[in-house]
């Protein structure tokens, strides 16, 4: 389909979803051993879910983030279209067919059409998706500038390629910069200390820190993960190994892990 339609890398896109728990400590640490029995554990376990992805060439989308709350306490004086992502609510916080929707005509579309505008190249693009409950089956029928194209069931593991490696490079980064902030603001306050820090750290600094460890994502990264999907377009003539960068990134949170005095380790999961 790629020859005989011709598409470019850059007209070659992903996306998958995940689950974040924006306020979960590494299990072995003390912090997190000792708000499982405090009462407001129920922060530590609070979810939300992204929609993360990008095309061949490397160029990757804005984040689109569902929460299960609607206007948060740390929104106050804040405008929802400010934030670095594309933000929606419901209950569970999970992706539905009617969110998908709304983010394939409100957020993709526009934001790919203004892309292949700067990029001087057609408008016609071909989205991967995976069987996931919440990705309409009629998304085709939408746009007639963008074939949606399904991957085969249970094929998620061994061909989606956001699932090789950037969705892990994101996850690590997003913990790597959080440890990198409350560093900052125990050496400027003294006084404070990691549990305090960790009860103000709310979903409006959790949003930010999602933003800044997306954007820490390289573009050899986004490019490598196609190479079981889309080989012929894998620039993989540096010998980029997502493996090796997620280990990169883990020995700096271990560093990092060591000066606040918590109990971390580097292993892969």
């Amino acid at each position: 389909m790629i020859t005989d339609e011709e598409y470019l890398p850059e007209q070659i896109f992903n996306v998958d979803e995940t689950g974040l728990f924006w306020k979960r400590m590494p299990e072995r640490t003390y912090i997190h051993k000792e708000a499982s029995s405090m009462p407001g554990f129920k922060a530590f376990k609070d979810r939300l879910t992204l929609l993360l992805g990008g095309n061949v060439a490397g160029f990757k989308l804005k984040p689109f983030l569902i929460y299960h709350s609607e206007n948060p306490r740390a929104f106050k004086n804040v405008s929802k279209y400010t934030l670095p992502v594309y933000f929606r609510s419901n209950r569970k916080a999970w992706m539905t067919q009617t969110l998908f929707e709304d983010w394939f005509v409100n957020c993709f579309i526009p934001q790919v059409r203004e892309y292949c505008l700067e990029k001087g190249i057609p408008f016609n693009i071909l989205l991967l998706l995976d069987n996931a409950p919440g990705h309409p089956p009629h998304l085709a029928d939408l746009n007639p500038d963008v074939k949606v194209v399904f991957l085969p069931p249970n094929t998620t593991p061994i061909l989606q390629p956001m699932d090789q490696g950037s969705i892990a490079a994101f996850k690590a980064n997003y913990l790597r910069i959080t440890f990198g902030q409350a560093i900052a603001a125990l050496d400027a306050d003294p006084e404070l200390s990691l549990r305090e820090f960790w009860k103000r750290y709310n979903i409006l600094h959790a949003i930010k820190n999602v933003s800044s460890a997306w954007e820490t994502v390289m573009a050899k990264c986004m490019n490598g993960i196609w190479k079981k999907c889309v080989k012929r377009y894998v620039n993989d003539f540096d010998g980029f190994d997502s493996e090796q960068e997620l280990d990169v990134i883990r020995g700096k949170i271990v560093k990092l892990s060591k000066e606040l005095s918590l109990d971390c380790e580097n292993r892969r999961y």
